[in-house]
């Protein structure tokens, strides 16, 4: 592999040689334009042995590069040197004789950019700039194209001309480096995170792919309707247009462009840098971008493709970057690609809505019921066949046994999975034992699972802030058009309730009678938090098993199967001796559903407007131990949550106006309650710890980390009483 110096070049060497000789250097043939780029005792002879002189007075460009050549411990064999003049003499003379007697011949290009002569010249700024920008890609294509390295030095000729290197060094993300006039430090100019901007280009494009190609004449409306840094990247040829090297760059990068936010970054995530072997695959599983969650069944209450899984990796960096700085050896390389692989995928079951029974059939879920069951449907989903052909059929390659292990860390994501103790039986009879004794093995290296999802319900858990659902405007219309769909789906219900009525009055009544223990069970699953007002004061702990607190409790526990809401109507029929109607019914049942979860969330949007996104600080104590502080404070959106609270009670006042019976199940909705802040932060440390699970904070504890979860700076209270004692 060659390194590429590109370097513009000055008249340094002339200065330098002038302020230490005391005498001018003249041209021999003043009109240095159409002088070649010849041996440069042939281009300045006056003093006779010059070149022997300039030696001991390098010049800012030669400067730079040997600097380059000293840190970077690189052999000039090894290098190219790629020299950018101004069409004057002064430049041409030093171009000659750094290519010449520095570089030597063998080494060294040669480049006059037409019309790149002197600033006087009306052309210079015209035609001598778009000039060089094409010189400069078409020396960058090629060395990409030869997958060689370049190092652009951007330290001679005009003021004009340098921002023009640094300019392309940025864009083609290739580092430059500079030595400024007399000092001896070299300096690097590292690319910043700049790109193509999009939304200007976007419109932009159509009308350049329209005119390259086409005749000058014909374009002329076209081309002088594009704004004139983009009019810079084409040219005319032979009467027509056509993209001129940088165009053509910059063209690529806006097509290369991922359209998903979320490719941009999960790609772009800094911990991807230390999946070593795993990197490639990571970001080949990652081209997948939102199109595994295209057919979210319910994305009303958090857009997980362009939102929530965006969030999270920006929680896993939070979380993780200060633990693998202490201690690379945290997380192996297989650990952390497979929970950034549950960071992507542990969703994807939101675009499922049947999920297998006992009897090995699928049975249809409610809209409340998919949030319940996710976990499972994902499982199911990356252990299907059809969902790995897909892949194939798009070129992603990811070997079934790692979407196997990311399916099974998925499962347990939710807080009902036990990850310490006990077991869950899934719909279908299917029992899953406690994560700790799952054998995970990752190309023949063990897997810890219970840290990777202490860690992942953590930071699944922080997305509870302003911009999960959308900005403020897009919460707002879906909360207006909601509001709008209501009386449509009344309209359907008493569709589907006239023919219950007429063909199975019976089964109605069943059916309404499941209605209040259906909201009841979505309300309980969904509350925030878990906490009750206590009698005495809670303790406000810095993270369990200190400032007195113990564990109670470590594994959720169930006594029975989950039943799908299906099943449990069935059931209910046939001990009834009916369900000649069943699908009727079960349509009749989901229609009145659908109306109660809808109406409910305005609530979650006003939740998510709340709280700024969490400030995560690490400490080390004495003993070594972490302690990882957890900070949300307040937002001061009090006209945006006026706008969501305008329309949650219109929704309600719909409610009341067209549900007037007090025993109308829809009723229900006008007992829900917007939360507060505090609440919500209490929510979320109960991912953490809480009466019910503590097992997240006791493995964390295993491992030295505790947790402080607080609100507008102080912490939150924890579900236990306060020992005053302590």
């Amino acid at each position: 592999m060659k390194v590429h110096f590109i370097v513009s070049v000055g008249t340094s060497i002339i200065g330098n040689y002038e302020k230490k000789m005391g005498s001018k250097l003249k041209p021999k043939n003043k009109n240095g334009r159409s002088i070649p780029l010849l041996e440069p005792q042939k281009l300045y002879d006056k003093y006779e042995g010059a070149e022997r002189h300039l030696k001991k007075y390098p010049g800012a460009e030669q400067s730079s590069a040997e600097k380059v050549l000293e840190e970077k411990k690189l052999s000039l064999d090894d290098c190219r040197f790629h020299l950018i003049s101004t069409n004057t003499p002064d430049c041409i003379f030093c171009a000659s004789y750094l290519g010449h007697e520095v570089f030597k011949k063998e080494r060294t290009n040669f480049y006059l950019p037409e019309h790149l002569g002197s600033v006087d010249d009306d052309k210079f700024a015209k035609e001598g700039l778009p000039n060089l920008l094409s010189c400069i890609a078409d020396i960058l294509d090629k060395i990409e194209e030869g997958k060689d390295k370049a190092i652009i030095i951007p330290t001679g000729g005009y003021k004009a001309i340098i921002p023009y290197l640094t300019i392309a060094a940025i864009l083609y993300k290739q580092p430059a480096y500079y030595i400024y006039e007399d000092s001896d430090t070299l300096i690097k100019l590292p690319a910043p995170p700049l790109g193509v901007d999009a939304l200007a280009f976007r419109p932009a494009i159509v009308i350049m792919e329209n005119i390259v190609g086409m005749d000058v004449s014909q374009s002329k409306p076209y081309f002088e309707s594009l704004p004139e840094s983009f009019q810079k990247l084409v040219y005319e040829n032979d009467g027509k247009y056509e993209y001129n090297a940088f165009g053509m760059r910059l063209k690529k990068m806006f097509e290369d462009q991922p359209v998903s936010t979320l490719v941009t970054r999960a790609t772009d995530n800094s911990l991807v840098r230390q999946l070593g072997k795993y990197k490639d695959t990571f970001l080949s599983m990652t081209r997948l971008g939102e199109t595994v969650w295209i057919g979210d069944k319910a994305p009303e209450m958090a857009d997980h493709a362009r939102y929530h899984h965006l969030n999270l990796f920006a929680y896993t960096e939070l979380f993780l970057l200060p633990i693998l700085n202490d201690d690379d050896k945290f997380l192996s390389e297989e650990e952390l690609f497979l929970l950034l692989g549950t960071v992507y995928l542990h969703d994807c079951g939101h675009s499922r809505c049947m999920i297998p029974a006992e009897d090995n059939t699928d049975v249809p879920l409610l809209p409340t019921e998919i949030r319940n069951f996710h976990n499972l449907l994902g499982y199911q989903r990356m252990k299907d066949g059809a969902f790995l052909e897909s892949l194939d059929r798009q070129g992603l390659e990811i070997d079934t046994a790692t979407l196997e292990n990311i399916a099974i860390l998925s499962i347990y994501h939710r807080k009902k999975m036990p990850l310490l103790d006990g077991t869950y039986v899934s719909p279908d009879n299917t029992i899953f034992d406690a994560i700790k004794n799952c054998t995970i093995i990752q190309n023949g290296r063990s897997i810890r699972g219970e840290l990777l999802l202490a860690l992942f319900r953590i930071i699944d858990g922080m997305d509870k802030q302003i911009g999960r659902a959308g900005d403020v405007n897009e919460i707002s219309m879906k909360a207006e058009s909601i509001l709008a769909d209501l009386a449509f789906l009344k309209q359907r219900i008493m569709r589907l309730e006239n023919l219950m009525t007429e063909l199975s009055p019976d089964e109605k009544t069943a059916a309404d009678e499941m209605l209040n223990k259906i909201f009841k069970e979505f309300r309980d699953k969904e509350k925030v938090s878990d906490a009750d007002t206590p009698s005495e004061p809670r303790c406000f702990c810095n993270g369990c098993k200190s400032n007195g607190c113990s564990f109670e409790s470590k594994s959720p526990t169930f006594s029975a199967v989950e039943l799908p809401e299906y099943v449990q109507l069935k059931n209910e029929l046939e001990a009834r001796c009916l369900g000649k109607h069943l699908a009727l019914t079960w349509e009749y049942l989901g229609a009145r559903v659908r109306l109660m979860f809808l109406s409910l969330q305005p609530t979650y949007y006003y939740s998510d407007l709340l709280l700024k996104m969490p400030k995560v600080s690490h400490s080390i104590s004495g003993d070594k131990k972490r302690h990882i502080t957890i900070n949300y404070d307040e937002t001061k959106n009090d006209e945006s949550k006026k706008q969501i609270g305008i329309v949650w009670n219109k929704i309600r006042d719909w409610i009341k106006e067209n549900y007037p019976v007090r025993t109308d199940p829809e009723r229900n909705v006008l007992n829900a309650e917007l939360d507060t802040p505090q609440k919500i932060v209490e929510g979320i440390r109960e991912e953490y710890c809480s009466k019910k699970s503590a097992e997240v904070a006791e493995i964390l504890h295993g491992f030295g980390i505790t947790v402080e979860f607080q609100y507008n700076g102080k912490p939150v209270a924890c579900w236990q009483k306060k020992d005053a004692n302590k």
